[in-house]
Formats: structure tokens, sequence, C-alpha cells
């Protein structure tokens, strides 16, 4: 199926999840996995509405301009930081964080929508609250990794750490989940992976720089990243692919296809620090076609 611009335009996509700070030296950039999905889904031209937490000392009003944003103004704004040590996972910590959101702040009118991207990124969505139940979409898919980490210590900085046993939320009506094969490692636990086969009708695992496994049923498929010569910053790119590829799968794509939109959104994004290649997001049109055989 070659993409082109219009494509998505009748497509309404709901982002629910907070809009974090992230800090780069001196420099902060909006960021946290809603927010990518979000961005993501109104560059390649659907209709987005973004239900978040932020904190009165948030900063990046001006990136938000585009999207339809509702929810929590109020407290701090959540600030993590992120660093990649040679050969290691990532080591993440949380500075502050904002206040949660609850169901009871969606507005009526947002309970219909096309696709539904649920992302939190710590502990701001009660996976308990009638999210997927309560909002009618033909696609609904969750970004997990929100749902399956804590923090500890008392330090200014918190270190993030793996959460409760999320297999006690039943996540009814699931149609795909979203996350790393780093976020397994770090936060997930024996019988993870087969839990969440079971439970949604498919399961979306990146790998980096080897691609994606897509688990639908019993059966598993591949998908390639699309090649970058100068990737800069890893940050975001996952967030990046969930967002592309939950708007391809309410489009009509096939699982595959979902997957290379996804990879090659992804590559857009690591040739910038952060969010800031949110801004040259419709390249992934051109990408993504230039994947396909013939």
């Amino acid at each position: 199926m070659k993409l082109t611009t219009d494509i998505f335009r009748e497509i309404k996509f709901l982002s629910i999840g907070q809009v974090t700070h992230d800090r780069y030296g001196d420099s902060i950039c909006p960021g946290g996995c809603a927010y990518f999905g979000a961005k993501t889904a109104s560059g390649l031209g659907s209709q987005v509405k973004l239900l978040t937490s932020i904190g009165s000392d948030f900063e990046c009003d001006n990136f938000l301009i585009d999207l339809e944003v509702h929810g929590v103004r109020e407290g701090f704004t959540t600030v993590f930081t992120n660093t990649y040590p040679d050969g290691d996972l990532r080591v993440q910590l949380v500075e502050t964080q904002s206040p949660p959101i609850s169901f009871t702040h969606l507005p009526e009118s947002w309970k219909s929508t096309d696709a539904l991207f649920i992302a939190p990124v710590f502990e701001e969505i009660d996976a308990s609250e009638p999210w997927l139940s309560g909002i009618n979409s033909s696609t609904k898919s969750v970004s997990l990794q929100g749902f399956m980490k804590t923090s500890q210590g008392n330090d200014q900085k918190k270190l993030v750490v793996r959460g409760g046993d999320i297999r006690e939320f039943d996540f009814p009506g699931v149609n795909a989940f979203f996350l790393s094969e780093e976020d397994i490692v770090l936060f997930g636990y024996p019988g993870f992976l087969e839990w969440l086969r079971a439970t949604a009708d498919l399961v979306f695992v990146t790998q980096g720089e080897k691609g994606s496994i897509i688990y639908e049923g019993p059966k598993e498929y591949y998908a390639s990243i699309y090649p970058v010569q100068n990737a800069l910053d890893p940050t975001g790119a996952g967030d990046t692919y969930a967002g592309a590829a939950t708007l391809a799968l309410s489009a009509g794509f096939n699982p595959i296809e979902s997957a290379l939109l996804g990879a090659s959104a992804a590559s857009v994004v690591v040739e910038k620090l952060g969010s800031e290649g949110l801004e040259n997001i419709s390249e992934a049109f051109s990408r993504y076609n230039n994947t396909l055989p013939g």
C-alpha cells in the first residue's frame, strides 16, 4: 500500500498520557510516549486529541498548538533524565512527577474515536479505570512501559525500577500492545510475554537497530528498521513507532505494514535530539514507500 499525504486525514486519534520535560543539559524538550504518539499522528495528517497531565511549570506550550489538548495542569511537570551506558541498558531517573490522569478528566465528546493510544510514562494512569471499555474505538492500543515501572530512593532524582505485576488487569478489548525488548528485560517477569500474547490481538516488540517482532496469536513476524546514517538520539523512537503503527492499524494496514510505517517514522526522530525530529515526521511517507517491494 503506497502512502499518500491524505490517507490519514479522516482518522480521529486520541492519545492519553503525560507530557514530560526531557532534560538535555540546560535545555528542555517536551517528551513522553503520549506526546510522541500524538505529534506523530498529527504530522502524518490525522485529527489528534491529547488528554494529558502537565505541571504549572510547563515550558513547552508552543509545541502543542497543533493538537487539541485537555487535562490536568498543576504541580510540577514530570522530568526524566535518560543515560545510555556503553554496552549496557538504559538508566532512567525521575526528578519530579505531574498529577495522575483520571477517566473523569475525559470529555464526553472524546469518548468516541478511530484510534485510541493509551501511553503512560510513569504511574499517571490507573489501569483499573475504564479506559478501554469506556471509549468507543475501532483500534485500541496500549504502550506498556508506563504501567510497568515505579521508582525507588529518597533523593531528588529517583531511580526508575520494575513496578507491580500488570497481569492483574485484563485490558478489555485491547487490539495491540507496544513495548521494547529492553522494557521486557528491565521491567518484565517470567511468563510476561506469553500473557501479553494471550491478551491482545497483536504484540509489537521493538528491538532497536535489529528491527521489531510482531506477535499475532501463534504467528510471529519480523519487520526491519529504516536505515539511517546519522542516528543521534534514540529517545522517543519506540513511542513514535507505536503512534505511527497504531494510526496505520486504524487505517486498515496489516501488522507488517504498520510496523514498517512505525520504523520509518522512528528513523526520522532518531536523527535529532529528543522530540526535535517530530517537525519532520512527514518524511516517514517517502521512507515507508521506499521499503516496499517494486
